[in-house]
């Protein structure tokens, strides 16, 4: 077995074929740490029963929203207010607003508090307690949209955040933070976009510029503002699933082959060019398990991170994370033991990364070392200039292992 160090990455990957790679992330949960469900519905339809109808509060709220956003998270006061528009859509800025029936609660509605027929994504951060009414304050609510927009939702920040228009601001969130079609009926488009222009005229959004960097994790959610301490306390699906993507993407198929409607889907795109590609540090470089080492780290993955090859099980020894068979979840790692979706020989499985998981199963991920030169053993053997990308279809999705931290499943 080789060893190579790069900052904090540790990459371990035992010689044999370059298919041959496998991720155990070892380092401790984080903020930053996050990985989806896979749903096949959204939280829309389950708008709350009981929003607020109180206007001093609803105005209230609104701000703390729209500031919490601004000056935590660093988004513009276009792509906050757009973020504001869908959560009067939602729960009428009430952080206690409940639907028993749709198990969803607080100001987006997020899934998992009363049934999990939505999913489970409001007790992912660990400070509301799903059915725990006491934990369903704006103080918690924070700490769970800071951990989502800097985990697994972090495309929804990357995009919206940066947004010059406000009304697209809030197209854009609902269709990435909520998972809702815009073809849905219950998107209420004309509604969002008008209440966004309304949320952005109120606040002076035009004069708030976004501070997001293009790196993730990038500072920008240092919780400066008092929004934690000021506000009133009193089915969506996971980040990268949503409605069903159309189509096969053939092994192989670079980005700009790509659908404009699959590129949505993906959200950030890898930063492939800024993974390290030197010998010293990076002698496995462009092998698969490099490639998903650091497309993991990208997507909230923290510190440590070791790759195994010839097929071995990820994580099964790490607490901290979940090895499941059958159980697709978006942004995380999947295994290919050998031969497993036409990967991997003989001798080697094969990882790779899950971008998008439809609702019928089937999946979109990104992956590398399967286009050229993927026989060897060596570093010159693996010389994929970029990542490409694949569907994997429902029924092998249904044999593969995947790989996240316990509790974002």
């Amino acid at each position: 077995m080789k060893k190579w160090l790069a900052g904090f990455v540790i990459l371990f990957l035992l010689i044999g074929s370059s298919f041959g790679g496998l991720l155990m992330m070892t380092a401790s949960l984080g903020a930053g740490e996050a990985a989806a469900s896979a749903q096949s519905c959204s939280d829309v339809q389950n708008e709350s029963v009981n929003p607020s109808d109180n206007k001093d509060t609803t105005n209230t709220n609104a701000k703390s929203i729209f500031d919490h956003l601004t000056k935590a998270n660093g988004f513009s006061g276009a792509g906050a207010a757009g973020a504001v528009a869908v959560a009067e859509r939602e729960s009428g800025f009430n952080p206690q607003a409940i639907n028993p029936s749709g198990g969803v609660a607080g100001w987006f509605q997020w899934s998992g508090w009363g049934n999990t027929i939505n999913g489970n994504r409001i007790s992912s951060e660990g400070s509301i307690k799903s059915g725990d009414i006491s934990t369903l304050t704006a103080v918690n609510e924070f700490k769970l949209l800071d951990y989502e927009l800097n985990g697994s939702k972090n495309s929804t920040r990357m995009s919206v955040g940066k947004a010059t228009d406000p009304q697209q601001a809030a197209l854009d969130w609902s269709v990435l933070y909520e998972g809702v079609s815009l073809a849905d009926g219950q998107t209420k488009e004309s509604e969002i976009k008008a209440n966004a222009l309304k949320w952005y005229t109120s606040f002076d959004g035009k004069n708030i510029p976004s501070s997001i960097k293009d790196a993730v994790n990038d500072g920008a959610n240092n919780n400066t503002d008092n929004s934690y301490q000021e506000a009133n306390s009193g089915c969506d699906v996971g980040s990268g699933t949503g409605e069903q993507i159309k189509g096969n993407i053939p092994m192989g198929t670079y980005y700009k082959q790509l659908s404009p409607e699959v590129k949505k889907a993906i959200g950030k795109r890898p930063d492939f060019k800024s993974y390290p590609d030197d010998m010293t540090s990076a002698p496995w470089g462009h092998q698969c398990a490099w490639y998903v080492t650091y497309r993991a780290k990208e997507m909230g993955f923290n510190e440590s991170t070791t790759a195994e090859g010839n097929g071995a099980v990820w994580g099964q020894s790490d607490p901290n994370f979940i090895s499941e068979v059958g159980k697709p979840v978006a942004h995380s790692a999947v295994d290919f033991k050998q031969g497993q979706g036409g990967r991997g020989t003989s001798e080697a499985g094969h990882t790779a990364f899950v971008e998008y998981v439809n609702p019928d199963g089937s999946l979109i991920i990104s992956e590398c070392n399967v286009v050229s030169g993927h026989s060897g053993m060596d570093r010159a053997s693996a010389t994929q200039p970029e990542e490409s990308y694949a569907t994997i279809s429902a029924a092998d999705a249904k044999i593969l292992t995947y790989v996240y931290p316990k509790g974002k499943g």
